[in-house]
């Protein structure tokens, strides 16, 4: 033995250490032979033929109830299914109800809808949308080419692609075109079987867009106009939609709700806003792969969801529309029923210049909302268009109310002693307010309140001079450059 062998038999002694084959437990079955055969082949080994049947009949409930298939059984249904699909059982035209529109050379699949006026979307109605208002969407889109909008002529688009990155290799492989034709909404959903069904689309595209009014969609003004140019480009047919109005849903959702829903994705503005609730859809960033699964299967089944993605898409932009329209013909932000969504009006007609909106409007929000800490850009705004439309009492209101409740605005101070400065000619009134808008101030904005404050400063001491010594009276003049704004 040698001595390592020798260390290691010493320490299983010394600590009373076993071997593995030594521990065998008491009463098992002897180890088989080297040919791997049991000694032990007595009928107690063996299941009796009662049993065995007991077994087979419990797996074969077990299997029917849970639907299980046999390795053999699940070879035959692929089989099967191979075969079908080799024989084009499962192409589009035969899954889905539509017709192939165009000539031998090129022909594209057409899914056509028609619904009735007062089909739900959500908390509203389809006809609905007829009773927009053009002024409300002028306003919301902020565009004055908008002013005659129609939802008569009005087409609402969307489109699904083969990816988000745009330029000339992304092809639009859905297109859904919808209209209101003939007391009912018609939606087309036009799908590419294959990349050259798209100069087929393409052509019949031109014609549905050639006599609509304007264009309604969401983030289309930024992807979906740009690419069906791209693709008409591409294959030499005049774009219809050039100088056509745009309507773009997705900019008009973020000005009233972006405060309130940081997503304003349109699935987002379909739950919180509209009231949909999809059942049986698809994510959206899934969808590109399972075009490209059809292509490659020639499976159609699986883009039941993704038509049903696309459908409610459109049918939520005119749902949509609809709703923008009815909240901005409620009086007075009335329509909206969230703080920052109100206030959210206020900001647009302040954006757009429409001060006696403004004045009414944010007056409403401060009579609703007494606690609000919105109130303080309300306030701002509410001053500002009272100071643009010569309101000067209106303005001094709601800047000393501004103080008052948010004393740590610098700038309200600052408009607040310019007013009294130029306009009330209290000069002792400005000094104490930029005495302490100095002091709350940050080191950046010292300078130019100082100088303020110096300039007042000079003008009582002018005052108390031309006064003899009582005090600021009316004969301070403004300095020349230094005009109120």
């Amino acid at each position: 033995m040698s001595d390592i062998r020798k260390k290691i038999a010493d320490l299983m002694a010394q600590h009373s250490l076993k071997r593995a084959s030594e521990c065998v437990p008491a009463g098992a079955p002897p180890k088989d032979d080297a040919n791997g055969a049991n000694h032990d082949n007595g009928p107690a080994a063996e299941l009796s033929e009662d049993e065995l049947r007991r077994r087979r009949k419990t797996l074969l409930d077990l299997s029917h109830r849970l639907n299980l298939r046999s390795g053999a059984q699940w070879a035959q249904e692929k089989a099967a299914q191979d075969a079908r699909r080799e024989a084009g059982d499962f192409e589009i035209d035969n899954v889905m109800p539509g017709q192939l529109v165009g000539d031998e050379d090129s022909r594209f699949f057409l899914v056509r809808r028609d619904y009735p006026l007062d089909y739900p979307q959500g908390d509203l109605r389809l006809g609905d949308a007829l009773q927009c208002l053009s002024a409300h969407v002028a306003f919301s889109a902020c565009d004055s080419a908008l002013a005659d909008f129609n939802p008569q002529t009005a087409l609402f688009m969307d489109t699904e692609t083969i990816g988000l990155a745009g330029g000339a290799g992304t092809v639009a492989f859905l297109v859904g075109v919808g209209c209101f034709f003939d007391d009912m909404f018609r939606l087309d959903q036009c799908f590419l079987r294959d990349y050259d069904d798209e100069e087929a689309m393409l052509r019949f595209l031109a014609e549905r867009f050639r006599n609509c009014g304007s264009v309604v969609g969401y983030n289309s003004k930024s992807f979906d106009l740009p690419l069906l140019r791209t693709r008409f480009i591409q294959h030499r047919i005049p774009f219809p939609l050039e100088g056509v109005p745009h309507y773009d849903l997705v900019h008009a959702a973020r000005r009233f709700y972006k405060r309130r829903l940081a997503d304003c994705s349109l699935g987002n503005i379909e739950r919180a806003v509209l009231g949909v609730r999809r059942r049986g859809d698809v994510a959206g960033h899934l969808i590109p792969q399972m075009w490209f699964d059809y292509l490659r299967t020639r499976d159609a089944r699986p883009l039941d969801r993704v038509f049903y993605h696309h459908r409610m898409d459109v049918l939520s932009l005119v749902a949509l529309t609809a709703w923008l329209s009815r909240c901005l013909a409620a009086p007075v932000g009335g329509g909206f029923m969230h703080v920052e969504d109100r206030l959210s009006l206020v900001r647009l007609h302040f954006r757009q210049k429409q001060y006696e909106q403004v004045v009414a409007h944010a007056n409403a929000f401060l009579e609703q909302e007494e606690r609000s800490p919105l109130r303080r850009e309300c306030l701002g705004m509410l001053a500002t268009a009272c100071k643009r439309t010569g309101r000067w009492l209106d303005m001094q209101q709601a800047l000393e109310l501004l103080v008052q409740e948010f004393p740590d605005d610098v700038s309200a101070r600052i408009e607040l002693a310019k007013h009294h400065e130029h306009r009330s000619r209290d000069l002792l009134t400005a000094e104490a307010l930029l005495v302490e808008a100095l002091a709350a101030a940050i080191p950046e904005e010292g300078p130019a309140i100082e100088a303020r404050l110096n300039r007042v400063r000079r003008k009582i001491a002018r005052s108390r001079r031309f006064s003899g010594g009582e005090g600021p009276d009316d004969v301070a003049e403004p300095d020349p450059e230094d005009l109120f704004e």
